[in-house]
């Protein structure tokens, strides 16, 4: 994989690292692909992010780009709410398939999340991020 492809977890507003908080799911990485679900926490911006990475060195020209990252804004809030609500021992394991992080995982998929251009100012933009918030439905975790 190379530098550019190299995917940054850093806050989109100070540029600072972020802790992981949630892993959700993860292939890869491997040489020609990766991709990753997780949530993301900057302390210094006091803000939480759920941050959909995909990187897919397979696709043809010109018909997607080979590199995709969707965000939303996970407020403060909702990230304790999640950390105390997280029904699983291991919530930094991307592989693990336990029923909360099933649940996290679909739930992720549907929320609404904004795509972030590759290149120009805006790769690294907050602006017009969609928010999602953490619910819970039968003991689970969940994005709303």
């Amino acid at each position: 994989m190379s530098l550019r492809h190299v995917p940054s977890d850093n806050c989109l507003i100070c540029q600072g690292e972020q802790e992981v908080v949630i892993g959700i799911h993860e292939r890869g990485p491997h040489e020609r692909m990766h991709d990753y679900k997780r949530v993301l926490f900057c302390a210094a911006c006091d803000i939480g992010e759920l941050r959909a990475f995909s990187y897919d060195d397979f696709v043809v020209f010109g018909e997607e780009e080979d590199v995709m990252v969707w965000s939303a804004v996970v407020g403060a809030e909702d990230v304790e709410r999640l950390r105390s609500l997280f029904a699983c021992l291991a919530p930094l394991n991307h592989q693990c398939g336990c029923a909360q992080h099933v649940r996290a995982y679909d739930t992720s998929i549907r929320a609404a999340k904004t795509l972030l251009p590759e290149y120009g100012p805006d790769r690294h933009s907050p602006a017009g991020r969609t928010t999602v918030s953490i619910g819970v439905t039968d003991g689970l975790a969940e994005f709303c």
